[in-house]
């Protein structure tokens, strides 16, 4: 039985933040707690170098409540269409999926705003493993956190 899945979900954000967000997914994912400190408190670089391909980075985050850990690994950057993939190696993740990537793009909507996109792709352990959905909508309140912050529309 295969159980494998993937969860889509969208924010809108000023068009004037869409290169920001992308920049910071892709080379600055520490400065995420700077305007998501309740979802992320830090980021700190394991190996490589923030930006390049095969970069590792150890990301302490709180989901439900809960302090928890994800080491990733940078695998795909596409500046074109402004977007980085990463996927988690070791971690509380790894206790319930099998593997788990997130892929980050974002996409013009129309003059004034953007579409900032997370799609999460995962296998699950075993068929009792939640959907992790609460990590997908923290993501997507983080990138309007960051559009805020970018604004300097403190909430």
């Amino acid at each position: 039985m295969t159980l494998r899945r993937k969860l889509e979900g969208e924010a809108e954000i000023r068009a004037t933040a869409a290169d920001v967000l992308h920049d910071i997914i892709k080379s600055k994912p520490h400065n995420v707690s700077h305007a998501a400190s309740h979802f992320i408190q830090r980021v700190d670089l394991h190996e490589g170098d923030h930006g390049n391909i095969g970069c590792k980075s150890i990301w302490k985050y709180t989901l439900g409540g809960k302090p928890m850990v994800a080491k990733t690994i940078l695998e795909e950057i596409d500046e074109e269409n402004k977007s980085v993939k990463y996927r988690v190696i070791e971690g509380d993740l790894m206790n319930d999926y099998k593997n788990f990537t997130g892929l980050f793009h974002v996409t013009p909507k129309d003059n004034e705003t953007c579409i900032a996109k997370w799609t999460i792709e995962y296998e699950k352990l075993h068929a009792g493993v939640p959907e992790p959905t609460a990590l997908l909508d923290s993501w997507l309140e983080a990138c309007n956190h960051m559009d805020d912050h970018h604004h300097g529309i403190k909430k």
